[in-house]
């Protein structure tokens, strides 16, 4: 009878710490859950997440291109021309092309940097151009090239007709007709026209090449200018052939070469040679040039030039196209 009464108090004490130890468990597993959030059945998951659009409405871009404002090829200028020489483009519908050109007279390849390449020096000439576009095809120019060493200023007026287009007949073909007029302040003015036939081909717009003829029925170069100041001798007819290149390096950068060769008429011994670096930004460019002769106008380009590959001057141009 001891014996039972002492094993009671034993097994109540096991029952006690056993209940109060489920109750701590529970306790300890409630609180965790109103911690964490409830778990959502799926059908509350769907309605909760947004909804997926149909995967037909979906547009996929099979060649993705990315432009900032000015690589936009809407906003580029349209180039027509590599140096001096153009191809069968012509500016915009109802756009301005401003053009401004110099070119130096002391060869680059003695003294280059005591006269700053040559435009510290005299006899510096200077070409300011307006072109407009009267519609997509058509263009109208005028252009004024200072004397340097010459007697005389020239001013020089054109039209040019955008008649082929590549899209259809493989290459672009244009046609330029103008005047030239030889202001001399103290004798009397002379003066003469040219004509143009330009063809050009782009390939992808990353190379161009252009060439055609070019006629001008009173040429003139700087042997002319030295032995005939005041142009008095009368007209001095040039056919030349005219051959132009142009290389996208980049979007923004292009390298340029060209030539203009002598085939009749009044000429100089060497074809005239140029070759720059463009750059292109938004309705701008710039051109880096280095050329064997100042002259920039159809009179100049079609007479050749004495001077040689031994006498390269170095140049400029800049453009600016308006939106009118």
């Amino acid at each position: 009878m001891n014996s039972r009464l002492k094993r009671v108090p034993v097994t109540t004490l096991q029952i006690g710490v056993a209940a109060v130890g489920l109750l701590l468990v529970a306790t300890a597993t409630a609180r965790a859950q109103e911690a964490s959030s409830p778990a959502q059945p799926p059908e509350a998951q769907e309605a909760s997440s947004p909804a997926k659009p149909p995967e037909a409405a979906i547009e996929q871009i099979d060649n993705p291109q990315v432009f900032n404002l000015w690589l936009d090829p809407e906003n580029y200028p349209r180039i027509e021309r590599a140096v001096n020489l153009m191809n069968a483009r012509t500016t915009r519908a109802r756009a301005l092309n401003f053009l401004v050109d110099h070119r130096t007279l002391q060869p680059f390849q003695t003294n280059a940097f005591r006269d700053w390449v040559g435009f510290d020096a005299g006899g510096l000439r200077i070409g300011l151009t307006l072109r407009y576009g009267i519609l997509d095809n058509l263009e109208v120019g005028v252009e004024r090239l200072s004397n340097g060493f010459d007697a005389y200023d020239t001013y020089q007026f054109d039209v040019k007709y955008w008649a082929l287009r590549s899209d259809r007949y493989f290459v672009d073909a244009a046609v330029r007709a103008g005047g030239t007029w030889y202001a001399v302040p103290q004798a009397p003015d002379s003066g003469g026209g040219f004509a143009q036939l330009i063809v050009s081909r782009s390939l992808r717009e990353y190379l161009w090449l252009s060439s055609g003829l070019l006629y001008h029925s009173n040429a003139t170069n700087e042997t002319r200018a030295s032995q005939d100041p005041l142009r008095s001798s009368g007209q001095a007819y040039a056919l030349a052939i005219p051959v132009a290149l142009e290389v996208r390096l980049q979007t923004f950068l292009a390298w340029d070469a060209e030539a203009s060769f002598n085939v009749a008429g009044y000429h100089a011994k060497y074809p005239v040679l140029s070759t720059a670096f463009k750059i292109i930004s938004n309705r701008h460019t710039f051109s880096l040039i280095m050329s064997n002769s100042q002259y920039i106008t159809a009179d100049g380009l079609v007479a050749n030039t004495s001077l040689g590959i031994h006498h390269l001057i170095v140049g400029f141009t800049i453009t600016r196209e308006f939106n009118l």
